[in-house]
């Protein structure tokens, strides 16, 4: 699995979530617009301290992770029963998509999230069979809050471990609320997480402010096309073989008469159902993102896992084999289709919107683009007018990560954000640290056709004296213009306060 995870981290531009996060590792901070820092520091270290410019350097900690990710699965299946319910874990763990291909190749918050989630459920599994043993927990209690705080420090849906084991002890086993070790446990995830808070205090809780905004109830009426797509994106996300198995064990194991195993599966249950529900719920009124409810399908894997062991060998092997099979297939898919379909499947066919609603495109086409730019950029360095060019001004945080990556990294110039704090995300932040864009300036505005927005366009007029029309550079794939990418040239920059002024708002 690493191997092909590899081969796709090689041949696949990063997509526009990744280049965001690797622009956190270019300033290590405590905590982020929209989220805690653990991925910044683990980029920071596969890329050699960003000495190492490839998407492969970049991905390097998903892939790790995952495989980390793997054992640690692997070594829980084997503590619920044995090593075949360990390996059939191992196996259905590797064929979800999410798991494998979502953070096990492409690098998110989610990556290292998993193997601090993972470590976790694999601690708390192994407190309540000492405790049921009657051995010591102290040592387990204290490994379980530091990969409890870090996974927390990685993403903040990680809180729910702590809301599964609560709910647990609540419901399940009050004994464990005499254990000294559950309260220094507590401790020393606030410990680890106290950076977190302190940022937001200083930032006025700002994650929490956007992410409030996007799953808030008030006001909103019922969505069923989120809620639809939320079911869907779990269903695809972690494998419909894979999805309809856990429910099928879910739904078996509620009740189970198995007194050896029920601790257990009532812990796996409470660490999982209560983040899927929260999230399904969420999407009857906003829009969700499926992938959110990765980490608590990685509980139900071994739910499966322990399910499989009661079917036949030659059940088993149908199973697992489809998993595993639809799983190359829909990658294999995938990867060509990125690469080598003819043009776009968009509808739009205008020069302005071509490839607008391919998501392919986000994945495609950057190294291209980069080039263009950069030979661009030397024919008008040496003429006069243009030699206070430095800046390629955006207004939203996607394509600018990109274009830093692919384009400015390349060519010398720089990105400065102009507008809405809540579309430049972490961009605000980043302008101080950037040669500030002065009045009278000339700049670039570079937009790929996919994403073109007329708003966007409108606003950035409005900061320059002129704009010109836009030059028009075609990216082909398989030998079919897929998408274009508009480069705007920019005169006589009028103030140089206007994300300020909005981001202070």
């Amino acid at each position: 699995m690493a191997v092909i995870k590899v081969i796709i981290a090689s041949v696949t531009a990063l997509g526009n979530d990744e280049v965001y996060y690797w622009t956190y590792a270019l300033n290590l901070q405590w905590n982020y617009f929209d989220h805690p820092p653990f991925v910044a520091w683990l980029i920071r270290t596969t890329t050699a301290n960003l000495s190492i410019h490839s998407e492969l350097a970049v991905r390097l900690g998903a892939i790790i992770s995952s495989t980390i990710g793997t054992v640690i699965v692997f070594k829980t299946g084997k503590l619920l029963r044995n090593n075949r319910v360990g390996w059939f874990a191992a196996l259905l763990y590797s064929s979800s998509f999410y798991c494998s291909i979502i953070a096990g190749t492409f690098i998110l918050p989610d990556s290292p999230q998993m193997v601090f989630w993972l470590w976790s459920i694999f601690l708390l599994l192994k407190i309540i069979r000492s405790t049921g043993q009657g051995l010591p927990t102290l040592s387990l209690w204290c490994w379980f809050g530091l990969a409890a705080g870090l996974c927390m420090m990685c993403k903040i849906h990680g809180v729910y471990l702590w809301v599964g084991m609560i709910l647990f002890v609540l419901f399940s086993d009050r004994k464990l609320l005499v254990q000294k070790g559950i309260y220094i446990s507590a401790l020393i995830s606030l410990m680890i997480v106290s950076p977190l808070i302190i940022w937001n205090i200083r930032h006025h809780f700002i994650t929490y402010t956007y992410h409030s905004n996007r799953v808030s109830l008030f006001h909103a009426g019922i969505n069923p096309l989120a809620f639809a797509r939320e079911i869907g994106g779990q269903l695809f996300y972690n494998n419909p073989i894979i999805f309809f198995l856990a429910w099928v064990a879910v739904l078996s194991f509620i009740n189970t008469k198995n007194l050896f195993l029920k601790s257990e599966i009532k812990l796996l249950l409470f660490c999982s159902l209560p983040l899927i529900v929260t999230l399904i719920f969420l999407s009857i009124f906003r829009d969700t993102l499926p992938h959110w409810s990765g980490p608590a399908y990685s509980c139900l894997i071994f739910l499966s896992a322990l399910k499989l062991e009661s079917f036949n060998d030659k059940k088993i092997k149908t199973i697992i084999g489809a998993s595993i099979l639809f799983f190359l297939f829909v990658v294999s898919a995938g990867l060509f289709t990125i690469n080598f379909y003819k043009g776009t499947f968009s509808t739009q066919t205008g020069a302005l919107s071509l490839g607008a609603g391919d998501p392919t495109l986000d994945l495609y086409g950057w190294k291209e683009t980069g080039k263009i730019i950069d030979s661009i950029y030397r024919l008008d360095k040496p003429l006069e007018k243009n030699k206070k060019v430095h800046t390629i001004v955006i207004t939203k945080w996607f394509p600018a990560a990109h274009l830093d990556f692919y384009v400015c990294r390349k060519t010398g110039l720089h990105t400065y954000g102009l507008g809405e704090i809540f579309d430049l995300h972490q961009y605000y932040w980043y302008n101080p640290s950037k040669p500030k864009l002065a009045v009278g300036d000339n700049a670039y505005y570079i937009i790929p056709s996919n994403l073109y927005d007329e708003n966007s366009i409108n606003f950035i007029k409005s900061q320059f004296q002129s704009c010109s029309l836009p030059i028009i550079l075609p990216i082909f794939r398989n030998g079919a213009v897929c998408k274009n990418i508009l480069l705007f040239k920019l005169n006589g920059y009028k103030k140089n306060n206007a994300s300020v002024i909005t981001a202070n708002k």
